[in-house]
């Protein structure tokens, strides 16, 4: 019977997604031992510093286990030493003939590399199956590896007459289940953004709530002038906190939170200096949660890598700011335009993705 490479592929790729929120900055990579059409073994990059998939696909098979037997693999072997050894090296030694994968690392140090060492010594390789979908899987990683710089998601809920909160009772537009789902992105992130403003109107914890799954996430807040006091509730949630600052008075506070002095870019901190610095921190993955300000300034800055607007069926009216606000765009010409965006309905309401690749 003639192997499903995709089926398979798909397979990896569902153990790949268990990564996601431990491996960072790796990449979540899943990997099977397919033999005579069965799986014989299978496995998932767990943590950062752990095991690849490969190694632990192949943990108690030996070389006749693996006669005539192919690795199915989300991303190409690694063909360098890091944290741990070598994966094509290890594939060439196992004595495997054939491996299948599902799209090239950009990472320069491998690149192609490790596919080609795996040709250079006798294994037949298959690239580029399901290579569309895993691109969206390791479109964080391929973006953090080449520019040093983090994939940016930017979420905010709004009304739909553009609203960000009601001028008094509930604190979230959105639905119980939707909290979940946001939830479930911080912890798939490695920080969470916002404004000082954010920080002063909502006193958020920025923790992660409202998901099974728990972590330590670290919290970004950008503070121009040093308006923190110390006691808000994000120094009190879980995680470390990292102040972006153009002022000396948030040291002269001596606030709990790692401060990084900033210059200004039109009277702002300079936002492309502050992902640079992200990057230089082994940020993969960041997701801006407010305020408007600081969405604008990432929008015309395209910075904005994945744009999500959870739109809520409500109409609050009045003079209350916008989800979006910042100068504005003057044109449509020049304004940020999403296309080929996508729609999921969770309980009441409805969100708006947009992913730019």
């Amino acid at each position: 019977m003639k192997l499903n490479y995709e089926n398979l592929m798909k397979t990896a790729m569902t153990l790949a997604k268990r990564g996601i929120g431990y491996v960072s900055p790796n990449p979540p990579v899943g990997a099977l031992i397919v033999k005579n059409n069965k799986i014989i073994g299978q496995g998932y990059h767990k943590k950062y510093g752990g095991p690849h998939a490969e190694v632990v696909a192949l943990q108690g098979l030996n070389r006749k286990d693996l006669e005539k037997a192919i690795l199915i693999v989300t991303l190409e072997p690694c063909s360098h030493f890091g944290k741990t050894p070598p994966c094509a090296n290890l594939i060439i030694e196992s004595g495997i003939k054939k491996v299948v994968v599902g799209v090239r690392d950009k990472n320069p140090k491998v690149a192609g590399k490790g596919i080609e060492l795996l040709r250079r010594n006798g294994v037949d390789v298959k690239e580029g199956v399901l290579e569309d979908e895993l691109r969206k899987l390791y479109a964080p990683f391929f973006k953090y590896i080449v520019e040093k710089t983090p994939f940016v998601t930017l979420k905010f809920a709004e009304t739909l007459d553009g609203k960000n909160a009601p001028l008094k009772g509930s604190r979230y537009l959105v639905s119980e289940k939707t909290l979940r789902y946001i939830h479930k992105l911080r912890f798939e992130s490695d920080a969470i953004m916002v404004g000082i403003n954010t920080v002063i109107s909502d006193n958020p914890s920025l923790d992660i709530r409202y998901y099974h799954k728990k972590k330590d996430l670290l919290k970004v807040v950008l503070d121009t002038e040093g308006r923190l006091k110390g006691d808000e509730k994000l120094f009190k949630s879980r995680g470390d906190v990292l102040v972006y600052t153009a002022s000396s008075k948030l040291k002269e506070k001596g606030i709990p939170a790692e401060t990084v002095v900033v210059d200004k870019a039109d009277g702002r901190l300079n936002i492309e200096t502050v992902m640079r610095d992200l990057g230089e921190k082994k940020i993969q993955n960041l997701l801006v949660e407010g305020g408007g300000i600081l969405s604008f300034e990432l929008m015309k800055n395209r910075l904005v890598d994945r744009l999500m607007v959870i739109l809520t069926p409500y109409i609050l009216g009045g003079e209350r700011n916008l989800s979006v606000s910042g100068a504005g765009f003057k044109t449509l010409e020049t304004a940020f335009y999403l296309d080929n965006y996508k729609t999921k309905k969770i309980d009441k309401d409805l969100i708006v993705e947009w992913v730019r690749f």
